[in-house]
């Protein structure tokens, strides 16, 4: 097995979802990632070596395994080998939450030998996608911020006949690197959204993990907003999305940055959508965002410092957590991240979503009052992502 958390394998596409499988040695266990993205998406590879972990002193004076513990416990490690690995509150910084444990003994007698890579991919694969979804007591948004991760015995364990599954949950940002998360999976929405002010790195012309805005990024999130606000008799079409949001995002980066002129600045405004499996998951939160595209359009191209009038903390080591108002993620792994091509890709034109228009408010139809007395209906205020950085 490998020692690094970076060495994953791509499963085979499982009722639409792409699987990732690490075998990563974590101490006395392996990290198995199963990462829910689309099919058509990159897998998110975690970056940072996998931890090697110690142990806990029991009260008989035995040394109990950081990983030997109850479902909803939530673990949190900051060294790159994972030596500091404890369990946390969950309402604490944390890297992963185990949603059930699962004894494969019966399959596996005392004689039996331990599972190939292959087999433990299917494994979990088959035993953790539904018990994840019942601990959350939601559908698992197939392209949210968590992806499914399980924690198993390695060889020196198996011999030893431990025949345990840990199956949990964790982030990763676009880069690769775990993203702490604040609060239990079971509180948070999915939405995968970053927090106002939150620049995200540039790797190759596409986006990397959280970075302070002073280094090279490829976007700042300008605002949170909550699409359920405003379409409320249900999931909207990505057309209608981008409508309402190319008016929307546009004035919030007029507030946001004290009325910039994107196209001076060879910038363009951008956003998520939503699809109606994420919807229907409950992430209804997406990011309004800016970014610069390389003269040819084959990718982003960097950007330096903040664009906004005040610029707000470094954001870089923000967490991701945030209570059912949406917190993580970029959104900009897919097709409907708001960095296509067409032209409801969210990219504002400069024309109809500059925030100065007189029929700017019309989409929120203010009549239905919204509780922020905004007339265009987007809260991102009101429902801001309680991460904060560190």
């Amino acid at each position: 097995m490998s020692t690094t958390i970076s060495r994953l394998l791509a499963l085979s596409t499982v009722s639409g979802a792409r699987y990732l499988m690490t075998g990563a040695v974590l101490g006395a266990i392996v990290a198995l990632s199963l990462n829910m993205a689309l099919s058509s998406a990159e897998p998110r590879t975690p970056s940072a070596p996998a931890p090697v972990g110690g142990g806990m002193p029991t009260t008989d004076g035995e040394t109990k395994s950081p990983y030997d513990v109850p479902v909803g416990t939530c673990l949190n490690w900051t060294e790159s080998d994972g030596s500091d690995m404890t369990a946390v509150n969950c309402d604490e910084a944390h890297v992963f939450e185990v949603t059930e444990i699962i004894q494969v003994g019966s399959e596996f007698p005392q004689d039996a030998e331990r599972p190939s890579v292959e087999k433990w991919r299917n494994i979990a694969a088959k035993k953790c996608e539904d018990g994840v979804e019942k601990y959350l007591n939601d559908p698992l948004d197939p392209e949210g911020k968590y992806s499914i991760t399980a924690l198993l015995p390695n060889q020196p364990e198996w011999d030893s006949d431990e025949r345990t599954l840990r199956c949990g949950l964790w982030r990763t940002g676009p880069g690769g690197s775990l993203q702490a998360t604040t609060g239990s999976a079971k509180d948070q929405s999915q939405s995968d959204i970053w927090a106002k002010g939150t620049c995200l790195g540039l790797e190759d012309k596409s986006v990397g993990d959280p970075v302070s805005c002073d280094r090279q990024h490829s976007y700042e999130m300008v605002a949170v907003i909550k699409l359920s606000d405003h379409f409320k008799d249900g999931y909207p079409l990505a057309k209608k999305q981008g409508a309402y949001l190319d008016k929307v995002c546009n004035k919030r980066i007029q507030q946001y940055t004290g009325g910039i002129d994107l196209e001076k600045k060879n910038l363009i405004a951008t956003w998520d959508t939503r699809t109606k499996a994420s919807w229907d998951a409950g992430s209804v939160y997406i990011n309004c965002k800016v970014a610069r595209l390389l003269k040819d359009e084959s990718g982003l191209a960097p950007i330096t410092g903040s664009i906004a009038k005040n610029p707000p903390a470094d954001k870089s080591d923000s967490d991701s957590g945030d209570g059912k108002s949406g917190d993580s993620g970029d959104g900009t792994d897919g097709s409907d991240d708001g960095s296509g091509d067409t032209t409801d890709d969210g990219r504002g034109d400069g024309n109809n979503g500059n925030g100065n228009n007189d029929d700017d408010g019309d989409p929120g139809n203010s009549s239905t009052g919204e509780d922020n007395g905004r007339a265009d209906g987007a809260t991102d205020e009101t429902a801001p992502p309680t991460s904060a950085a560190n």
